[in-house]
């Protein structure tokens, strides 16, 4: 497990690196204003690609893991790999029809500009189909290569509009969403496993594996909404209340913020293909034990990053980004606190309880919305840390409690529900 997080946590190293050039170009390039506008398309299209993800990606890796045999395997990731890309073309087609009075009447944006941001859904759906392949068969080097390749080509592709004069709005969401997005996939259908391909499964079983994804992926993919709607609700509350020129500013201090949590990140990366197969209480103790070791270190490392928030951002993108450097600082202490907790948030998979998952990101986004809106008109981009912040202890709680609940079962149980899950035919 360290291994793999390592592996991953090295290329997300290299990656924060690449990924601070394409945000300091695109920042640079559309101001505070405009940057603004892009982060309310992003926070938007996280929203509804969750939507459009239906909660396959996460129920695809714990199908994947748990077969046995190499062959049901590779049926699996076909079939999840065509489920995946037809669910996000339906839905966001669908939305793509709705886009004017969306963009218009809730989010007061460009229409074509939404639409544009939409169809990006769809190229990510193919580069996360086969991420999620490669994160079942814990093939971390290659899935670190493939997101390491994405964030390199992103740059390059910002850079060279950015030299050009061209880099805008539409450019980035055409070229740096879209375009990478399909580079990347090709790439990872060439990193796939020697005789796996991506093509049609065949209707009979693609029908088998969609009725065995939607027993799990149901749960993660409510879970996975309100997940999605936790992180990005407080951008959207903020765009109803304050000028563009803030919402850029914070926007700018979260995106920085998330690629402080890459070790995070990595670590949940990891232990999703590992947390479900913890089949009794001693590995779960193990687990547990091991994550919040791996939890100090990682909280050293951001702590020490706190200092330098304001010189690095003003010293990097300007002196018209100084109030992210404020705003990062605050941000950097949520990171913390989801440093501790990620592992802990992920022990519903081990006993089969999903829906413990989508009751906690539910509880999230519910009190994101309340205290946000309670608080923004007032505090502006304080009170949005304010109720991420409320939000994040919210979910934790709850989480715990049902985690503390399902450890006082039987194992045998947990035992029995994996060996039926492994055994399931394709």
């Amino acid at each position: 497990m360290t291994r793999g997080w390592a592996v991953v946590t090295g290329a997300g190293l290299a990656r924060l690196g690449l990924g601070l050039v394409a945000s300091f170009l695109i920042a640079h390039a559309l101001g505070p204003a405009a940057y603004g506008i892009y982060a309310v398309l992003a926070a938007t299209v996280g929203i509804l690609g969750a939507i459009a993800e239906g909660g396959l990606t996460e129920a695809a890796v714990l199908r994947m893991t748990a077969a046995t045999q190499q062959h049901a395997r590779h049926m699996r990731a076909r079939a999840f790999f065509w489920l995946r890309l037809g669910l996000a073309a339906v839905v966001i087609g669908l939305l793509c029809a709705l886009a004017h009075p969306l963009a218009e009447y809730w989010l007061h944006v460009d229409a074509g500009l939404l639409r544009w941001a939409l169809i990006g859904i769809v190229a990510t759906a193919l580069s996360g189909a086969t991420s999620g392949m490669l994160q079942a068969l814990g093939a971390f080097g290659r899935m670190s290569w493939l997101t390491l390749f994405n964030t390199g080509l992103t740059a390059a592709l910002a850079a060279a509009l950015a030299l050009s004069g061209v880099l805008n709005l539409l450019t980035a969401l055409i070229v740096l969403g879209i375009g990478t997005s399909v580079a990347t996939f090709l790439l990872g259908v060439v990193l796939l496993p020697r005789g796996w391909t991506v093509r049609w499964p065949g209707t009979q079983a693609l029908r088998a594996e969609a009725r065995e994804l939607i027993r799990t992926g149901r749960w993660l993919w409510i879970a996975s909404m309100f997940a999605m709607l936790a992180v990005n609700l407080d951008v959207l509350i903020l765009n109803r209340w304050a000028d563009l020129a803030l919402v850029g500013a914070y926007a700018l201090a979260a995106n920085l913020a998330s690629k402080a949590d890459l070790v995070n990140q990595s670590l949940y990366t990891v232990l999703l293909s590992r947390v479900a197969l913890l089949r009794d209480g001693r590995a779960v103790r193990d687990y547990v034990r091991g994550g919040f070791l791996r939890s100090i270190g990682i909280a050293v490392g951001l702590v020490l990053l706190i200092p330098f928030a304001e010189p690095m951002v003003v010293f990097v993108y300007g002196e018209a980004f100084r109030p992210s450097a404020q705003l990062l600082r605050w941000l950097l202490g949520v990171v913390l606190f989801d440093v501790f907790t990620m592992p802990l948030l992920l022990l519903p998979l081990t006993y089969r309880r999903p829906w413990q998952m989508a009751a906690a990101d539910a509880l999230r986004a519910a009190t994101l919305g309340a205290v946000g809106a309670t608080l923004v008109p007032w505090y502006g981009a304080y009170g949005a840390i304010a109720a991420r912040a409320t939000a994040r202890a919210a979910g934790a709680v709850l989480v715990l409690s049902l985690v503390w609940r399902n450890a006082r079962d039987p194992g045998q149980r947990t035992a029995q529900r994996l060996a039926v899950e492994a055994e399931r035919p394709v």
